[in-house]
C-alpha cells in the first residue's frame, strides 16, 4: 500500500507541475518562437521530487531567463510518470538557444537548479517550429 501512496502522490505531483507551469505559457507570446529546446534529465540519487519542482520550475529561472538571456520566449517543466524529467525551451532560434546553453550552465542563479540534475542522464535537441 506505502508503493501505491506514493506513487499516487508522485503523480498527482507531476500534474500539479504540468499544469503550474501550463499557466505562464497562455501568456508567452509563442509567435516569436523559432525553435524549441526539448530536454530530459534525472535528478541525482537522493533527490525528492518536491526538491526538484522547486528548484527546477519554482520560478527563479524562468525570471533569470526572461530577464538575462536575448532569445527566451518561454520554459515549461514537466515530470513524466517513469521519473524522467521533461524541460521544454522556446527560443527565437536555435542560434540563441545553443549561444545560451553555455551561459546557462554557467550563471550561478541557476546553480540550485543544476545541482540536483544527473548530469549523465541529460540529452538535448532543438527542432524548429513550422
Amino acid at each position: 500500500m506505502m508503493k501505491l501512496a506514493t506513487g499516487l502522490k508522485t503523480a498527482a505531483l507531476a500534474a500539479t507541475l504540468a499544469i503550474g507551469t501550463m499557466g505562464p505559457a497562455m501568456a508567452a507570446d509563442l509567435s516569436k518562437a523559432g525553435t524549441i529546446e526539448y530536454v530530459t534529465f534525472k535528478a541525482k540519487d537522493g533527490v525528492t521530487v518536491e526538491a526538484m519542482s522547486e528548484a527546477a520550475a519554482g520560478g527563479t529561472v524562468n525570471a533569470n531567463l526572461t530577464e538575462n538571456y536575448a532569445g527566451f520566449v518561454d520554459r515549461h517543466v514537466a515530470l513524466q510518470a517513469d521519473g524522467v524529467w521533461i524541460e521544454v525551451v522556446y527560443w527565437e532560434s536555435e542560434e540563441v538557444g545553443r549561444a545560451a546553453l553555455e551561459k546557462f550552465v554557467a550563471d550561478p542563479v541557476n546553480k540550485a537548479f543544476l545541482d540536483l540534475v544527473d548530469v549523465d542522464s541529460v540529452t538535448i535537441t532543438y527542432s524548429d517550429m513550422h
